[in-house]
Formats: C-alpha cells, sequence, structure tokens
C-alpha cells in the first residue's frame, strides 16, 4: 500500500478514535494533545494540520510520524478494515464464502465508525418507519439504485445504519439470504488514487480477479438463492475531492449503474446532501433510461431537493423518553419542533448531559441549540472568518431583515469571488441555499438562509454590532421600530435579553419593559429572564450579586401587578422567580402571587404546600397577612371550624379597617387588595365586594383614571358583583365601558384573565336579557379556560350559573346534566362535597 492510501486510512481512523465527525484547524490542537497523553510521543498540531490539509504539505512525512499515528490508532487497525483484511496484490481468487466474509467484516467496520462517531449513544437513535417502507419497496421493485437525500443534520447515516442492521443482521427478515456492502465514500475514494473506478475498486476490495465481471459473478452466486446484493455508500460530504475527481466519481457511479442493467439482485443505495444530488442528478436527467432506474421514494420534495423528512412528533417522543428514562409529558411545542431536526436531538442529548435537570419552558433550550449548531457549523469549521465575513454581507443587503431573508445572487458578486470555498461550504452545510425566483417572467437566482433561526441569529450579531455591541434603550428602540411588522422581532428581543444576561449587564434588561408589547409577550419575556438567570446561576457564581446589584428582583416584581393568571408563562415566571429569590421580601411576594392561584384552584394539597413555604417568612409590613389569608380558605375547603377571626369577621360585617390606609399602588399593594377579594368569595357577598372595590378606587383615583391592567382587572371584578346583584343602567354603562377597552387592544394593555372575567359578567347580563343559549356557549367557554388554569373556583361558578340558565328553562333533563358535570367535576379533582355553598350562587352541594 502506498504512503498516500496509507495517510488516508489513518486519517479516518484518527477521526474514529476521536469521534470528531469532520476535522477542522481547531481540531488538531486537541489531536496533537491526544495523541501525547495516549503514547508520551509529540506530533506537532502542524504536522496534523498538514495531515488533513490545512497546512502546506513540504515534504513527506517522517516514518516516526507515520509509526506514531499507526500506533495511536493501531487498536483500530488491527480490528478492522481496510488493513486489516489484506488487501494484498496477488492473492489467489476468492471463493464466494470468502468474499461474504470480506463484505461482512467491511460492514461491521463501518457500523462502528458510525456508532463511535455519533453524538449521542446508538441506543439512543431510532429506525425511521418511512425509510423501511421506502427501503422494502426500493428492494422488492426493479429499479436498481436509490438515494436518501436532504440538508446535513437529517440523520442520512444513522437512517442506514438502522436499516442495515434491521434487514440484513437480522435473520427473521425477508433479506437475510441477502449481502449489504456499507461503505464510507471518504474511505474507499480517495484523491490520490486516480483510479476512480467504481467497479473495479469493488473487485480489488473483495478480492475478485481483474478479468472476472463483478456484475455476473454476483449474479451467478445470487440467482439460486434470490437474495440481494445491495451496496451503501454514505460519506459524500467529507470526501476532499476537486470538481473534475467529482466528476469521475459520479461518472464512475453512472456506469456502474447501467452495467447493472436489468440484474434485479444488485442494488446501489447513497446517502447524499442536497447540493451533491443536484450534481449527480445533473449528470443522469437528459438520461430516459438512468431515471427509470432511480426510486425516489415517497417523500420526495422537488422544492427542498430532499426525501427525507423531519422527525415526526411520535419519534421526537420516543427518542426523548429514551434520553430521559421516562416517558415525555411536558414539552415546549417550539423545542419539540425543533427537534424534529435529528441533528439537533444529538445538541440537546449534549446539554442534557451536562445538565440532566436542563428543562425550560421557554425557548432558552431553543436558543441553545440554535447557538451550538451555529458554533458547530460556522465557528468551529473550514474557512469561518470567510464564512461570517459572507453572510455579514447578506444580512446588510436585506437591509438588516427589513426585506426578507434572501438576497439576489447577482448582488453578491464580489464575495462569490472572494469567498468561494467559503460560500460553496454554507451550501453544502445547509446554512444557505440558491433558488429561482420570478421576476417579469424573468427568472432569477437568490440566495437565502435554509432556517429562519439560523437567519435571526445573524441578524441579531449584525445589529449588535450596529450599536457597537452596546445593548441599551436605542438598541429596544431600533427593533421595537425597524422590526414592528416583522416575525423576527420577538426572536431579536430573546437573542438580545440572553446576550444580557450572559455578559451579566443586567441593567439593560429594564428597558424591555419600557416597549409596548402585549400581555402575552410581556409575560413571556419576564418567564425567559427567569429561566436564563436560572441557567446562568448553574456556571456563573456571580448571578445573585448581579440581581441584588442592579435591583433586578423588584424592577421584575413592578411589572407582574397585572395578575394574568390565564396565562400559562405568569404563573411559570413567578415559580422560576422564587427559585432565584435569595430574599425573604422577594419571594413572600412571589410566594403570595401563587397563594392566590392556589386558593382559586381549591386544591388543598396546593394550599398546605404553600402555607408550609410562607409561615416562616417575615409578614409584619403587610396590611392583611398572606398566611392568615391562605389559612382560612384552607381551613373552609377543608370544612374546619373557624372561630374569632378579626379579618374573617372585618369581610363578614362589610368593615374594612385594612383599606383606612391610601398607600402606595404597587405590587404587593395590589396582592393584598386581590386577597381581600379572594377571601370576600368565600365569606363574603356581592355587596360586600362592591363596597370593597368601590373603597380602593376611592383610594387610587389617579390610577384608577390610568386604566392600568390592574385597575382594569378590578373594575371587571366590580362589573361582575354588580351584574349579579344590581343589573340596572348605570351597570350595562360600566360593562360597556370595559367591553370597549377591552376591543381597543392598542390603546389598553387587557389581561387573558381580565377578558375571561368580562366574559364572565356578559354571560351574567345574557341570561338576565333571556338570551339563554348564547349564556350557555359563553359559559362553556369560561369553563373551559378556567379547567385549562386550574382556576376551579371559577369553573364551579359557571357551572351554578349553567344551572341556573337551565332552571329559568324548566329543563329538567339539562339541569340534572350540569349537576351532574359539576359533581363528576369536584370528584375528579377529590375536592370536598361539602366544599361551600357559593355565596355567589347559593348552592347546595350535597343536594344532588
Amino acid at each position: 500500500m502506498d504512503e498516500a492510501s496509507i495517510l488516508n486510512e489513518l486519517k479516518g481512523l484518527i477521526l474514529i478514535k476521536t469521534g470528531i465527525r469532520t476535522a477542522t484547524p481547531a481540531d488538531c490542537k486537541r489531536i496533537s494533545i491526544e495523541i501525547s497523553r495516549a503514547l508520551n510521543k509529540h506530533v506537532s498540531e502542524t504536522t496534523i494540520k498538514r495531515l488533513f490539509g490545512f497546512a502546506a504539505v513540504k515534504h513527506n512525512f517522517s516514518k516516526f510520524t507515520i509509526t506514531t499515528l499507526t500506533e495511536y490508532v493501531s487498536g483500530e487497525i488491527l480490528e478492522n478494515w481496510p488493513i486489516a483484511i489484506g488487501l494484498h496484490p496477488g492473492s489467489p481468487p476468492a471463493t464466494w464464502g470468502d468474499i461474504k466474509y470480506r463484505v461482512s467484516k467491511v460492514t461491521d467496520f463501518t457500523l462502528k465508525g458510525i456508532k463511535n462517531r455519533v453524538g449521542m449513544p446508538y441506543d439512543l437513535t431510532i429506525s425511521r418507519k418511512f425509510a423501511e417502507h421506502d427501503f422494502e419497496e426500493f428492494l422488492k421493485s426493479n429499479y436498481s439504485f436509490t438515494a436518501f437525500i436532504s440538508q446535513p443534520g437529517y440523520g442520512k447515516t444513522m437512517l442506514m445504519c438502522h436499516l442495515a442492521e434491521k434487514f440484513f443482521n437480522n435473520p427473521n427478515t425477508a433479506f437475510h439470504d441477502s449481502s449489504i456492502l456499507f461503505l464510507q465514500a471518504y474511505n474507499f475514494f480517495n484523491a490520490e488514487n486516480p483510479n476512480l473506478n467504481f467497479e473495479d475498486q469493488l473487485k480489488t476490495l473483495l478480492n475478485i480477479p481483474k478479468k472476472e465481471s463483478l456484475i455476473s459473478f454476483i449474479e451467478e452466486n445470487y440467482k439460486n438463492s434470490n437474495g440481494k446484493f445491495v451496496i451503501f455508500i454514505d460519506g459524500f460530504s467529507e470526501l476532499t475531492l476537486k470538481k473534475d475527481l467529482k466528476k469521475q466519481l459520479f461518472d464512475s457511479l453512472i456506469n456502474f449503474i447501467c452495467s447493472v442493467e436489468d440484474i434485479e439482485c444488485i442494488k446501489l443505495v447513497m446517502s447524499m446532501r442536497s447540493t451533491y444530488w443536484i450534481r449527480f442528478y445533473e449528470l443522469i436527467r437528459h438520461s430516459a433510461y438512468l431515471k427509470t432506474k432511480w426510486f425516489a421514494g415517497n417523500y420526495f420534495n422537488v422544492a427542498e431537493i430532499s426525501n427525507v423528512p423531519p422527525l415526526t412528533e411520535k419519534e421526537v417522543d420516543l427518542i426523548l423518553s429514551r434520553i430521559d428514562g421516562k416517558p415525555v409529558t411536558d414539552i415546549n411545542p417550539k423545542l419539540k419542533a425543533q427537534l424534529k431536526l435529528p441533528f439537533h436531538i444529538q445538541l440537546y442529548y449534549q446539554l442534557k448531559q451536562e445538565d440532566p435537570c436542563f428543562n425550560y419552558s421557554t425557548n432558552i433550550t431553543f436558543h441553545e441549540l440554535i447557538s451550538r449548531f451555529i458554533q458547530e457549523n460556522i465557528y468551529r469549521s473550514n474557512y469561518y472568518t470567510e464564512k461570517i465575513l459572507f453572510l455579514k454581507k447578506v444580512i446588510q443587503l436585506t437591509d438588516f431583515g427589513k426585506n426578507g431573508a434572501s438576497v439576489p445572487k447577482d448582488l453578491l458578486i464580489g464575495e462569490l469571488a472572494a469567498f468561494k470555498n467559503a460560500y460553496m461550504e454554507l451550501l453544502s452545510d445547509g446554512i444557505l441555499i440558491e433558488e429561482k425566483q420570478y421576476e417579469d417572467y424573468h427568472p432569477r437566482e437568490f440566495v437565502r438562509f435554509i432556517q429562519s433561526h439560523t437567519f435571526e441569529y445573524f441578524l441579531f450579531i449584525e445589529i449588535l454590532e450596529k450599536f457597537n455591541l452596546r445593548v441599551e434603550e436605542d438598541f429596544f428602540q431600533y427593533i421595537q421600530n425597524e422590526h414592528q411588522n416583522n416575525s423576527a422581532r420577538f426572536q431579536l428581543l430573546q437573542w438580545a435579553i440572553r446576550f444580557i444576561i450572559r455578559i451579566g449587564d443586567l441593567k439593560s434588561l429594564s428597558y424591555v419593559f419600557d416597549l409596548p408589547l402585549s400581555h402575552l409577550e410581556h409575560n413571556y419575556l419576564i418567564l425567559f429572564i427567569a429561566e436564563n438567570l436560572k441557567y446562568r446561576s448553574k456556571y456563573s457564581a456571580d448571578t445573585n450579586h448581579l440581581i441584588r446589584e442592579h435591583k433586578l428582583h423588584e424592577k421584575i416584581i413592578e411589572q407582574l401587578i397585572n395578575f394574568d393568571f390565564v396565562d400559562a408563562s405568569f404563573k411559570e415566571a413567578v415559580e422560576v422567580l422564587v427559585e432565584i429569590s435569595d430574599a425573604d421580601e422577594h419571594t413572600l411576594v412571589y410566594q403570595s402571587l401563587l397563594a392566590v392561584m392556589d386558593m382559586l384552584s381549591l386544591d388543598e394539597h396546593r394550599i398546605s404546600s404553600r402555607m408550609e413555604k410562607i409561615q416562616d417568612m417575615g409578614r409584619s409590613n403587610w396590611v392583611i397577612d398572606p398566611f392568615e389569608a391562605i389559612q382560612l380558605v384552607h381551613a373552609k375547603i377543608t370544612n374546619k371550624y373557624i372561630s374569632n377571626n378579626e379579618l374573617l369577621g372585618q369581610i363578614e360585617n362589610l368593615w374594612y379597617p385594612f383599606l383606612k390606609e391610601n398607600r402606595v399602588l404597587n405590587t404587593q399593594q395590589g396582592i393584598v387588595y386581590l386577597m381581600a377579594i379572594v377571601l370576600n368569595l368565600f365569606f363574603g357577598s356581592d355587596q360586600g365586594a362592591v363596597k370593597m372595590i368601590n373603597t380602593i378606587v376611592k383610594l387610587h383615583p389617579k390610577e384608577f383614571t390610568r386604566r392600568s391592567a390592574f385597575t382594569i382587572f378590578i373594575m371587571n371584578m366590580l362589573a361582575l358583583s354588580r351584574t349579579r346583584i344590581n343589573p340596572g343602567k348605570k351597570t350595562e354603562q360600566l360593562v360597556r365601558i370595559l367591553v370597549a377597552i377591552h376591543e381597543n387592544k392598542h390603546r389598553y394593555k387587557v389581561t387573558q384573565y381580565s377578558a375571561a372575567i368580562l366574559k364572565m359578567t356578559q354571560t351574567h347580563q345574557l341570561k338576565n336579557r333571556g338570551e339563554y343559549l348564547l349564556a350557555r356557549d359563553y359559559c362553556e367557554g369560561c369553563i373551559h379556560l378556567f379547567k385549562t388554569h386550574s382556576l376551579n373556583y371559577n369553573c364551579i361558578e359557571m357551572y351554578n350559573l349553567l344551572i341556573a340558565i337551565f332552571s329559568d328553562l324548566n329543563s329538567v333533563d339539562r339541569i340534572n346534566e350540569y349537576k351532574y358535570e359539576r359533581l363528576t367535576f369536584i370528584e375528579d379533582n377529590k375536592f370536598s362535597r361539602k366544599i361551600l355553598a357559593l355565596p355567589r350562587e347559593h348552592t347546595d352541594f350535597n343536594h344532588h
């Protein structure tokens, strides 16, 4: 074997041993260190770079270098193909049994190499059902060749590995008499060997004399068994061949396919990136015969030049259950969509290895995956400097994203000439794609990012550089103003928040809250901030110090007065904020907010648990003690006797000394008012609620003229109580004003919970007006919403209203139907059937 061939084998074996998929200049230092550790011998980083083509080769490699590299990979060489198989010229003609043995050794070597190099344990990967069906159909057909085609990262190699094991290593399949020769193109073909004749190289590998016809030899040995001889070729993307040699390689494969003709026992299966397939297809598209021999598969997408679809949701769930070792429960839908790309699952696995508790509700996992994907495919790749410069130019030509994510190719002529290799790799690696669009019936080529998230990342980086890496008020205003009607706006805000938290400049986070965000965006970004801070605290010990230094808890608490209890992000944000809080004054605010949601859930265990967390905290500066409030509700729902409680007496007697003092309306005071209203739900009356809320309005006249989210919510609670006890003209007028406010979403920030309370109010109005069927529809809509967010008190109110509606209609069947639904709901949630006769409806829960 000549030196060039030996060096090629050594390169492949080094990659297998080190687990590196594609070597980059940055890997050469690591390989040098690994060799030094393993052998206590030194092979310089520069020598490794020369071996992999990253540095000029001015002379032959020394015997010491080759011997050291051979010793380093000796375990691989002694066990595996091709060195161990002994491809020595002049060997005697092999028997078919010898050939099958060689085939199995090559295939076993290839499979072992794949398993060693995959980014996660092979046992966690799965076989793809679509591929199994397509492959079986192909094997039974008269097609000669097929290819699994996609952009990089879709798991083509794993797919073929599973097919090889399932169909050929399993004695129970219909193809157990068949053979599979699994080749890696980068091992089988090499630039130093000018002979790229595929059939001749196969004969050399299998030790078949050159005078023999490989095709006839295989056909003769399979004609009696009805088996197949299937050749798998993977790893085209890792071939370092010049353009003319690639054409020779493709021509050689095409000649082989032509020579197979109608022999059905020989099948060729390849895996190719879309860019490689385009070149290959260009060579066969004018041949009607070759196109009839190609099995395209059942999932071929012409627009994306792919026949490998993303993972299905069930496939993602199966892999995640293997990674986590338990069934998949809740996972962010956006993250799950991202994990449909198998390469991202490998990155997710790496994150879970670093932190087994890595589980976040927001896009934090998504952003970590994207960041790692870009690091792997750009910053740690060949020509990374040129790639970054090229991508910067693309972003600039999109006018910083305002003109979409694609640019005319003719505007990139200068960059294409300067960064040709970088551009070709960006295409090959699935970062960019070329496509044709028609302008005035004339085709024009465009270049665009394949994935929107990659575009958004580089757009953020470019905007960041535009502002000299300063993320301050003008930076956020720029994103808000320039991308107001652009779907990238919200992603850009998240990248900015992630950047701020990573560099520790937390003071800039306050600018986020000054933006005109919707409540859904507002709540989500608070959760996103909280989860990023939690994640940062795991690798940076100074996180809590920075939070205290920038008074971040105080700033976030100011933002929580909207009380949006039907937005999951609101509750989750408060739960994460509790985890990262290290001061009782902040923790008590968060725990009190959660306590209100617990009380409305009627869940005895949740309430008991919350009481334990609150009871030892200092509560002296609270007008209503949160612990006392939750303790009273717990006693009520567990049917415990309450005697001579001062706070309870004040609520029952409509006398509210806790409303005598005019305090600043901040989040803590808002929680106090909310707890008073909730206690009134359990122990008071609508008359008491109206009196209480009117007092609150008088205490804060300026705040209620501003119509903030909190004051709109309070006025909705007032309208609900008035609708039930005094549904006159003034109440109708109040409801009309509230409806107008809720409809004017551009001017007023209205929460979903506030809207749900208004819906309850309108339901009562409809019942009062005799519009019973519409009132029923409103009720059922509210019940569905409240059940989703465990606001069970509100659910029971709506069930009671449904019963009242059909009592007015004298519909005994429907009354009994909804009484049974209410009873089932109470029993399913393990509430006491003596829970309470709700003061709003005076319902007897014992009478069914």
